[in-house]
């Protein structure tokens, strides 16, 4: 993840506009230029013309004020015509102010040389003292000139070199920045490879190492928690390293990647990365590779090295994961997540009252490359006992928060999705702002989506109600998922923050044709109606199952009978549902 630009006369972050403070200064400039033109037109001297001065003066200040007003919604087109139609105004202006037409590249010139290398070179103190008292000499010279200056005219002269300043500082800092990473304010990769390419030239006498430090899981901190936490564990995990790094150059070159190259041997190098990397903010954790420069070593050369050591370290799951995902399996597994090789599968709630298509349940599959489309129940468990459901869940949620409002734009249909929530996401405090991190990500209503809890979960994790309790107060459903299968939340399922309840297939598979539900089921559908819960059966695979919840007062059904799952294009919105009993 790149750092995003910050900089003063950088593209804005959304529309690749200029900043407020491009166009901000950019009116302060021309304001600047309007004064002084007032200044010519009011005091006027011999050959100007007021007239011309004061219609110039009018019309740049007209613009200043409008580039400060609209700093925030200026466009380059508008801020280059402004800031090009202002210069050639103001040049007009002095052009008419100057007396004497012959001493106005002579004051030009002179006013570049006696300001422009030290707003170049200097430090902000020492070029500000400079500037400050070649100002005052000026402006001295010339209201103490024979025939004596005009105030304007000192006005004029230091208003000149304080531009020509001001242009040199900004020419600086520009310079300066182009070598600098936004984000972290560390070395960035330009500076980086002008290091190396010094190094390879010249190298030094002692030995020099070159380590890659990239940090581990940085992706699940984007996909879980955004980029805005994302940018922070970086500029966090900056601040360490430069701390315990002080010597040598270290350099982030984008995304999660750090370099330093130090005048160290590999042992030495190895030794100190290990200390430096302990204790990094929020557990983080790095994975490194060291390799020292050779005499054949070009600078790209010696950056593979390093690489090749930092892919062989990452293999080798060095504080990469823990000891349970040290297996052929797991590994598979996070990279298939981390790939992008799980796909999800969409299976439709139907209305058993009006037949009508009310939402649909996200059902996550593994897309594997040899083994062809493979269930839940072949991954799920490992998932779990691994520990990386958290990364699984998390991109689930996001992936159908996108699909189905992508989906509900092109279709105009106002169906829901249902995502399942393991006890482990919801255990963790974090969970309902990456809930509606994604709903605004994707901009799906809260109200669209359900949000499925196994009833073993509420028994196993009973804090997770605050978190749901959350979810619901900002819009979302909350389902009790395979509800009947332990009765664990039965005693309290009039205290528990949820909307809906799954029957499980197991009760939906004892109908009996022609004599309808069973009177479990009938007791579950009373006790739902008299909780103001909604009620959807599970796994209906025949027409008769259909009838027979229906005509017991269930709301919703899904299962083989109405379709199976599929892919969300392949959903029928509509005829053949309406029919399906």
């Amino acid at each position: 993840m790149q750092g995003r630009t910050r900089g003063p006369w950088a593209a804005g972050a959304v529309d690749g506009g200029p900043t407020p403070v491009a166009g901000a200064s950019a009116g302060a400039v021309l304001l600047l230029g309007s004064l002084c033109a007032l200044l010519s037109a009011v005091f006027p001297a011999a050959g100007q013309t007021p007239a011309l001065l004061l219609a110039i003066a009018a019309a740049t200040t007209v613009g200043g004020v409008a580039l400060v007003l609209l700093r925030s919604v200026v466009t380059w087109t508008v801020l280059n015509a402004a800031v090009i139609a202002g210069e050639l105004l103001l040049v007009a202006a002095a052009v008419d102010a100057a007396g004497d037409r012959s001493r106005l590249v002579a004051v030009t010139g002179l006013a570049v040389l006696g300001v422009l290398p030290s707003a170049l070179l200097l430090r902000p103190r020492p070029a500000a003292v400079h500037l400050g008292v070649v100002v005052a000499v000026a402006v001295a010279l010339r209201l103490l000139a024979p025939g004596g200056g005009t105030v304007v005219e000192a006005v004029y002269v230091a208003v000149a070199l304080v531009a020509v300043a001001v242009l040199g500082v900004v020419l600086s800092r520009a310079v300066a920045r182009a070598d600098v990473d936004d984000l972290t304010q560390l070395p960035n990769r330009r500076a980086l490879a002008r290091a190396l390419d010094a190094h390879v030239a010249a190298p030094p006498p002692a030995a020099t190492s070159l380590a890659m430090l990239d940090l581990d899981g940085f992706k699940e901190v984007n996909d879980t928690h955004g980029h805005g936490a994302g940018d922070a564990r970086l500029v966090a995990v900056a601040r360490h390293l430069r701390a315990r790094l002080p010597d040598g150059l270290l350099a982030r070159i984008g995304g999660d990647e750090f370099v330093w190259v130090v005048e160290a041997g590999e042992d030495e190098a190895r030794q100190r990365l290990e200390e430096a990397t302990s204790g990094l903010p929020d557990g983080q954790r790095v994975s490194f590779g060291v390799a020292v420069l050779d005499a054949s070593d070009s600078a790209a050369t010696w950056r593979q090295r390093a690489d090749a050591d930092l892919y062989a370290a990452k293999r080798r799951r060095r504080g990469l994961l823990p000891a349970s995902l040290d297996t052929p399996e797991a590994e598979e597994l996070l990279r298939a997540i981390t790939d992008g090789e799980l796909v999800l599968r969409y299976q439709p709630v139907v209305d058993l009252g009006t037949g009508a298509l009310t939402g649909v349940e996200a059902l996550v599959r593994w897309q594997h490359p040899e083994r062809g489309l493979l269930p839940p129940s072949t991954f799920l468990p490992l998932a779990e006992a691994t520990g990386v459901v958290d990364l699984l869940g998390a991109r689930v949620l996001r992936a159908a928060c996108h699909e189905v409002r992508e989906w509900q734009r092109r279709t105009g249909t106002t169906a829901g999705v249902a995502v399942n929530v393991s006890g482990a996401e919801l255990a963790s405090p974090a969970y309902p702002g990456r809930v509606l991190r994604a709903l605004a990500d994707s901009g799906l209503s809260a109200s669209d989506l359900v949000l499925e809890v196994t009833e073993t979960a509420f028994a196993e994790a009973p804090t997770m109600t605050a978190s749901l309790a959350a979810l619901r107060a900002a819009g979302v459903r909350v389902a009790v998922d395979d509800f009947g299968t332990g009765w664990s939340t039965l005693s309290r399922l009039d205290q528990l923050p949820v909307d809906v309840l799954k029957l499980d297939k197991s009760f939906v598979d004892r109908v009996v044709p022609g004599e309808g539900c069973t009177p479990v089921v009938d007791a579950v559908l009373a006790m739902a109606r008299a909780l103001d819960l909604e009620v959807t059966a599970e796994g209906v695979e025949t027409a008769e199952q259909v009838c027979a919840l229906r005509d017991a007062g269930c709301d919703a059904a899904q299962g083989y009978h109405l379709q199976r799952p599929v892919p969300l294009e392949d959903v029928e919105l509509s005829a053949r549902l309406r029919t399906a009993a």
